[in-house]
C-alpha cells in the first residue's frame, strides 16, 4: 500500500514537472505578477467628461509612447502616427495601428473583482460594419494562461472611448480575487474590413482597503 501511493505521488510529481517544463513566456509573465508584487497605480478619472467618474489606472505600454513597456504585435500591427486626439495621457504623438490579420496583446496588470472595467480609445477608418475584438488572458490553472472574450465593438472614423467592458463573465469571476489578480489584453481585427487604432488603454485598477 505504501509502495502504491509512493509510485503514484512520484507519478504526480513528474507530471507537474513536466507541465511546468512547458510554461511560456506569457506564462512566466503571469508568475512574475503575482498577486502583492503590483505596488501601487496611478489614477485618474480619465473618462469623467463622458460621464464616467470611476478612477481608471493606464494599462502598461498603453499610451504607445516611446519609452512605454512593449505589447506583443504580431500580423503586421505597429505603432503609428497621431495620437487619439483627446490627449486624456497627455500629449502624444503615437497610437496603435491595427490592419487585418493583425492582434496585440498587452503586458500583464493588477485587477480584482472589486473594478472589473477596462477602455480605451478607437478608431476605425475601414467598414463602419467590421468589429473589433476585446479578448482577456489571465492564469489559468498548472501554469496555464486563458484566454476569454470580452466584446466586439465598432469604431467610427473619428477618436471615441470604448464602451466599458466588464471583466466579469462567466470565466472570469472565477478568477479574480478579492484582492488582486493579473490580466493582460489581446485585441485584434473580426474580419479583414476594418481599419483599427487604439491608444491610451485603461483599466479599473484592483481594490485599495
Amino acid at each position: 500500500m505504501v509502495l502504491r501511493m509512493r509510485t503514484a505521488l512520484i507519478a504526480a510529481a513528474s507530471v507537474f514537472a513536466l507541465v511546468a517544463s512547458f510554461a511560456t513566456s506569457a506564462n512566466a509573465s503571469v508568475l512574475s505578477l503575482l498577486p502583492g508584487s503590483c505596488g501601487s497605480q496611478a489614477e485618474s478619472q480619465v473618462f469623467a467628461s463622458w460621464g464616467d467618474s470611476s478612477q481608471y489606472t493606464p494599462v502598461p505600454g498603453g499610451s504607445f509612447e516611446t519609452g512605454g513597456l512593449p505589447w506583443v504585435l504580431t500580423g503586421g500591427a505597429a505603432k503609428a502616427a497621431g495620437n487619439e486626439s483627446f490627449n486624456v495621457a497627455g500629449p502624444g504623438s503615437t497610437s496603435l495601428a491595427l490592419p487585418k490579420g493583425s492582434s496585440a496583446e498587452s503586458p500583464f496588470s493588477c485587477t480584482s473583482i472589486y473594478h472589473p472595467t477596462m477602455r480605451f480609445f478607437v478608431r476605425n477608418t475601414g467598414a463602419r460594419t467590421s468589429h473589433l475584438i476585446v479578448q482577456a488572458v489571465y492564469p489559468g490553472l498548472l501554469f496555464g494562461v486563458t484566454t476569454t472574450t470580452l466584446g466586439q465593438i465598432t469604431g467610427s472614423s473619428t477618436w471615441a472611448p470604448s464602451p466599458a467592458m466588464s471583466l466579469l463573465t462567466s470565466n472570469l469571476l472565477a478568477t479574480l480575487s478579492l484582492n488582486s489578480t493579473v490580466i493582460a489584453f489581446r485585441f485584434l481585427p473580426a474580419d479583414s474590413t476594418g481599419a483599427w487604432s487604439i491608444d491610451d488603454v485603461y483599466l479599473d485598477p484592483y481594490h485599495r482597503s
